[in-house]
């Protein structure tokens, strides 16, 4: 029973996209699990009817979209293969973080295939010491998804004092955000988990990288979007960004566990018993119980992106509320799916076990995706933190 915002706001051709393509992604499921990185046939559809460049703008070949058809259209995919959903949220986070590179830079990214892979890793940072023309970079990156189809590895880096090439003095500054071409990185076998195994989200190592100053900017609150740049999406925080994004694929997780429940519940009996499944008090409850807090997380993190949405059309900035807003949603949505997950797994007792069971993927693949830090329950602190106007403890809530 998919219940998807009613709204002029979405593409309706982007999500038919997302459907029709469906069905392939979930056939390829098997393979991208088994070999812990998405396989090409999954690939090959995620990047067809223009999916991989909605965050890419109009002018360099792209969608364009706002924020809630994206947060949609990766609903709708998660809903098919959660592996994919997540697979298809980095490269498109990573482009439109493309929007703050110099001119030369974004072309050199996205001019000659708007629909290049991205990955990226946050935290640690790498290393750049500052060079004539650029940053020398070094280090290793975490929890890179999708990065074995990558063209372009993207970090965060602290900048160490250096000297450029005449032997000049160069000053740290700020962290920055760097992009590093893929044949200067060497992706490391670490993707052994529980879940959304499908993603390949590998280690890197980068070692004495060049990367020139046109592939690099500050990562700051402040910043000047490129020429190619200029919509209000690109005024939209990376925050709001990533909330539209990890949120919806756990959202998606959540409502195919929820159907698949339902439909078990019509045919088993469980051991002991006369009646079937939906026959039961209890299974009334659990289910009420999941569809509440999968609707009602799932309210909030679009109310509040559409709110913020028309306030940036508007032409105002992103404020300190919004901010604290944008944490609380994807926080909300995050937990309130994972809780619905968890109670439609118990009820579907030892069918659930089962690795041919659709929903005992979807669990696992659940439990790995809760663990992220943009939404672990850390984060209810900081909504309370930028509540009460104290600095939060998670800076990328600024950003």
């Amino acid at each position: 029973m998919a219940r998807l915002i009613d709204t002029p706001l979405v593409d309706a051709s982007l999500m038919e996209v997302a459907r029709e393509i469906g069905p392939v992604l979930r056939q390829e499921s098997n393979g991208s699990e088994s070999q812990r990185r998405l396989t090409q046939g999954a690939v090959d559809a995620l990047s067809s009817g223009g999916l991989l460049t909605m965050l890419t703008s109009k002018s360099m070949g792209g969608q364009e979209v706002n924020p809630i058809t994206y947060a949609s259209v990766v609903e709708e995919i998660s809903r098919s293969d959660p592996s994919s959903g997540w697979s298809l949220v980095n490269p498109l986070l990573w482009a439109f973080l493309c929007s703050r590179l110099p001119d030369q830079g974004a072309d050199e990214l996205l001019g000659n295939d708007p629909r290049a892979w991205f990955t990226a890793a946050i935290a640690p940072p790498l290393t750049a010491v500052p060079v004539d023309g650029g940053y020398i970079v070094s280090g290793r990156g975490l929890f890179a998804s999708n990065c074995h189809h990558a063209a372009w590895f993207a970090a965060v880096c602290e900048v160490k004092p250096g000297q450029d090439r005449n032997g000049k003095a160069a000053d740290a500054t700020k962290p920055i955000w760097v992009y590093v071409a893929a044949q200067d990185c060497r992706i490391l076998d670490t993707w052994h988990v529980l879940g959304l195994r499908g993603t390949g989200s590998d280690d890197f190592e980068v070692e004495n990288a060049f990367v020139p100053h046109h592939r690099a900017f500050p990562l700051t609150t402040e910043f000047v979007a490129g020429s190619n740049f200029q919509g209000p999406l690109y005024q939209f925080s990376l925050m709001g960004m990533i909330t539209a994004a990890l949120p919806s694929v756990m959202l998606g997780i959540a409502r195919t566990a929820i159907d698949e429940v339902a439909t078990l519940a019509e045919i088993k009996t469980p051991a002991g018993n006369s009646s079937s499944l939906r026959s039961r008090p209890s299974a009334h409850s659990s289910i009420a119980q999941a569809e509440a807090a999968y609707r009602s997380g799932r309210a909030l993190l679009y109310e509040t992106l559409i709110r913020i949405w028309e306030s940036t059309l508007a032409g105002n900035q992103i404020s300190w509320s919004d901010r604290s807003d944008i944490v609380l949603a994807a926080t909300n949505a995050a937990l309130q799916s994972a809780h619905a997950t968890e109670l439609m797994y118990r009820l579907a007792g030892t069918a659930g076990i089962y690795q041919h069971q659709r929903l005992e993927r979807f669990f696992r693949d659940m439990q790995v995706a809760r663990q992220h830090r943009f939404y672990t329950e850390a984060r209810y602190e900081t909504f309370g933190q930028m509540y009460f106007g104290l600095q939060p403890d998670y800076s990328l809530t600024l950003l």
